[in-house]
Formats: C-alpha cells, structure tokens, sequence
C-alpha cells in the first residue's frame, strides 16, 4: 500500500510539472504566433486552466518531500513532547480542512456537470473538464494528509522536513577546509 500511494503522489507531481510544460508551450506558441499575425484562441484562458491544474496536483507530491512551508523557527523552541502534540495537532486540522475542500470541489465539478456550465472564453468548453484536474489534485492531496496523519500517529513518520530544515538542525557548520578557515587571506 505505500508504494501504490507514494507512485500516486509521484505521478500527480510528474503531471503537474508537463503541464507547466504545456503552459510554456502554449505561451511560446501564442508569442510566435503573434509575430506572424496568428491569433491563438483561449490561449491565456488554457494556460490558466493548466496552471490551476498544475498547482493542485502538485501539492501532494510537494507535502510528501517536505517542500510546504512550515514555522520552524518555532517548531524548534518546542520540546520533543511538545513538537509531537503540536504535529499532530495541525495534521488532524489540516486532514478536516484539505477533506472537506476536496469534497466541495468534488461537488464543484459534479454541479458544473449537471448543469452543462461551459467556459467563457472565445472556445467554450465544458467547465467540468477543466475543473477535473483540481478536484482530482485537491483529492490526492487529502488523501496525503491523512496518510501522514495516520502514520504519525502510529509513530511511523514526522511530517516531512525541507533539506534546509534537516541542514539547519544538523548542527554548526565547520568552515574549516584543510586547517585553513575559508575566506582568510595571508
């Protein structure tokens, strides 16, 4: 089970980055275009649908490897006791919060089916098509929270750190090369 959900979220992260690579391309294509008197359609209108895409599903990925911003400057006055209750604290919080975002997504997208909502750009498309990807990130992402939320209690995991965070609480820095301090000159 947590290959199945680490592949999950890696392959929400891999698909969230081709589609800034879209963006790009679109926005390149759009650029070129206008040098030869070529309109590209709903071009921005697309370009923002992916980048939304793009952002929901890269949370759970980004959550995963530590890449969400966290407090630690104050996480790291607190005692060991202290910094669980507080981890798990916010983790049961946010796996509330990030569920019932999801669920009203969900709903979003399921309304905008219902009703036949189409896009209001130059090429109207149905809206739930675009709004898909987001419920669908917002859904992996919940279902990380939790992950780590159960974990965590377990006492499998932490939540996830930042390289810079391991680096700061690794300890003092040596800037001793060869008995010779770095940046002194003779």
């Amino acid at each position: 089970m947590r290959r199945i959900l680490d592949n999950l979220y890696r392959i929400a992260g891999a698909i969230s980055g081709i589609c800034i690579v879209i963006i790009c391309v679109t926005i390149l294509v759009r650029v070129t275009g206008r040098w030869f008197g070529v309109v590209i359609p709903s071009s921005g209108d697309i370009a923002g649908y992916l980048l939304a895409a793009s952002s929901f599903l890269a949370l759970a990925y980004s959550f995963r490897s530590g890449s969400h911003i966290r407090v630690s400057l104050f996480l790291q006055k607190l005692t060991p006791n202290a910094l669980i209750f507080v981890e798990r604290t916010v983790l049961v919080l946010a796996s509330v919060l990030v569920s019932y975002l999801s669920y009203q997504l969900t709903f979003m997208v399921w309304e905008s089916w219902e009703f036949e909502e189409v896009t209001h750009g130059y090429i109207p498309m149905p809206l739930w098509v675009v709004q898909v990807p987001v419920a669908f990130g917002s859904a992996i992402f919940a279902i990380s929270v939790i992950d780590t939320t159960v974990r965590h209690f377990l006492g499998l995991e932490m939540i996830p750190k930042s390289e810079e965070e391991e680096l700061a609480e690794a300890g003092p820095i040596d800037l001793k090369m060869n008995g010779v301090e770095q940046g002194a000159t003779k």
